[in-house]
């Protein structure tokens, strides 16, 4: 029999093929299942776990109370409290536990989909096919592979920037005052939720760029299939959560979409551009630790530049990092008034499907940044016309009739 690896190129080269029968007959049912079915499943095992009761590190890895003892098969996943980071996958010395893949589905779903398919692309992306694969040869490599449009993600960091903008301008009055940034990161907004609910009232209710991006394409295209496609493994997790189900289809890594260009020969470097630049660069920016910040920022002071109350950012990037400085906030220790954290050291240029090194991607991403034609996202036409399009005439109406990028933190 062929091992999970093996297996999984084989059923994804013939599912890339459109073949009717992707798993050999004599494949294990329940990996043809695991590679193949679109499922909420992140994390499965592949074989039994046998560790000692006393000693199972996956347990002791995760944060979220995910990874629980079981007497018959060693440990269960709780999919339900799994944010999808992969520390249990990452410190398994059996190799017992794997991160699902989504690309299968997805590869059918151009196949056998009627409607338009749409791919969303994270910031990150920048040099991660290499330093010669612009976003422009990205787009044409996934409209080859059969995506009906390809749009920026950064896009849409753009417009939540704006709304977080704009919150702070409306909320923070005094030096008492504070927020804590909800975009972008869904580990930072598991670990307010599940291990600091008291600072609630201090995140303002908006999803994420990815959510943004998928609820912005349905309302204009209600039969489109999305896709995102990213570093991050945590989003996996995200799109399936209940206010938010139903913007994202299926979620996919640049490693996986690097696996079906390996078996489709699809040599992205060769391809001619396909350009048409969305975002800005403080949207960009925000693929890596820092960037929120900074975007949000820049976009204030452009909008009210004689507050009273200027905006101080603080942020943390790394589980334990976000910890403690939430720790100073609870503490009284803020020594600011905006706060963002993200979860992968680096930011998103360091998530754990990122096929580049995390500086490495940064400095791409910034060079990427400073190409762009707008600064902050009231330059960008792009992001205007996209609003007019939803139906927001003036920045004010943005803030009052948002309910397209609003979600329920206490759900």
């Amino acid at each position: 029999m062929d091992s999970l690896d093996e297996l999984y190129y084989t059923m994804l080269k013939n599912a890339a093929d459109n073949k009717k029968e992707i798993a050999p007959e004599d494949a294990d049912p329940h990996m043809v299942d695991c590679l193949a079915k679109s499922d909420n499943t992140l994390i499965f095992r592949t074989k039994p776990c046998l560790c000692p009761p006393d000693d199972r590190p996956c347990i002791d890895a995760c944060a979220w109370d995910a990874v629980k003892a079981d007497g018959e098969n060693g440990v269960t996943i709780d999919q339900t409290q799994c944010v999808g980071c992969q520390a249990c996958v990452d410190v398994c010395a059996l190799d017992a536990l794997k991160t699902k893949k989504d690309i299968i589905p997805v590869v059918r779903e151009l196949h056998e989909y009627d409607g338009p398919v749409y791919a969303l692309v994270a910031p990150a992306i920048s040099g991660q096919f290499g330093p010669a694969v612009t976003l422009g040869k990205v787009r044409t490599a996934l409209k080859k592979l059969g995506f009906t449009g390809v749009l920026e993600v950064a896009a849409f960091a753009d417009i939540l920037t704006l709304k977080e903008a704009l919150e702070f301008d409306r909320n923070i009055h005094d030096e008492n005052d504070f927020q804590l940034t909800s975009c972008c990161c869904p580990m930072w907004i598991a670990m307010i939720k599940k291990l600091y609910h008291q600072l609630l009232p201090n995140v303002p209710g908006s999803v994420s760029p990815m959510i943004a991006g998928g609820r912005t394409v349905k309302a204009l295209h209600p039969q489109a299939k999305t896709v995102f496609i990213g570093p991050c493994m945590a989003k996996k997790s995200e799109k399936n959560e209940p206010d938010l189900a139903g913007a994202i289809d299926y979620v996919l890594t640049y490693q996986e979409l690097s696996d079906l260009l390996t078996v489709t020969d699809i040599d992205m470097a060769s391809l001619p551009e396909d350009s048409l630049p969305h975002a800005s660069k403080t949207g960009i920016c925000y693929a890596y630790a820092g960037g929120v910040a900074a975007a949000v920022k820049t976009t204030l002071e452009k909008l009210n530049p004689q507050r009273a109350v200027t905006i101080r950012t603080r942020r943390a990037d790394g589980v334990p990092a976000c910890k403690a400085m939430i720790n100073d906030i609870l503490a009284g220790k803020r020594d600011g008034n905006f706060f963002e954290g993200m979860g992968c050291i680096g930011g998103c240029v360091g998530g754990p499907r990122a096929i580049i090194g995390k500086d490495e991607g940064k400095e791409h991403v910034q060079a990427y940044g400073d190409s762009s034609h707008y600064e902050t996202p009231m330059d960008n036409p792009y992001v205007i016309e996209m609003l007019k399009r939803l139906g927001f005439t003036t920045i004010e109406e943005f803030l009052t009739k948002s309910d397209l990028y609003d979600r329920n933190l206490d759900g």
